[in-house]
């Protein structure tokens, strides 16, 4: 009887273990899409990318490869709302790579209270989105969420 007890108790501290794991992120999927795609406007969809952020001791730097049609006009919509800090947004006409990149956009100057953006870019073969995510000095585990969402004429 008390085995029976002692396997029922360890059962529910690991579901309630996980339980609180799953529910520490803040991330709403849903809502951040319907943000970006009213950013859209007269642009039709194309594709979105959906980015988990853990931030760690050191400063990160993700780059996403952005792949477009020659001729056509795109919109990028950014929603940084489910992220704890600001990241910092590059956006590259070459790779990190490469040796002559040219920045296009950058929200390095952008008030900190601001959480979208929007970015109507110039006619290129490739984009590359470069995310520069500040170390975490309180090692409070931090973890959040952002997406972009890409947009065409």
């Amino acid at each position: 009887m008390k085995k029976a007890y002692f396997i029922s108790l360890v059962g529910l501290l690991f579901l309630f273990g996980f339980t609180t794991i799953q529910t520490a992120d803040n991330c709403d999927k849903k809502t951040l899409t319907a943000s970006c795609k009213k950013k859209l406007d007269q642009f039709k969809y194309d594709s979105q990318k959906f980015t988990k952020i853990n931030f760690t001791k050191k400063a990160q730097q993700l780059e996403v490869e952005v792949p477009i049609f020659i001729g056509e006009k795109y919109r990028l919509v950014f929603n940084t709302s489910g992220l704890p800090k600001n990241i910092k947004i590059n956006i590259y006409t070459k790779d990190k790579e490469a040796k002559k990149r040219e920045a296009i956009f950058t929200t390095k100057d952008v008030k900190s209270d601001d959480k979208e953006f929007v970015f109507d870019a110039p006619r290129a073969r490739k984009m590359f989105v470069d995310y520069d995510v500040p170390a975490d000095s309180t090692n409070a585990k931090l973890t959040g969420c952002m997406i972009f969402m890409v947009g065409y004429k």
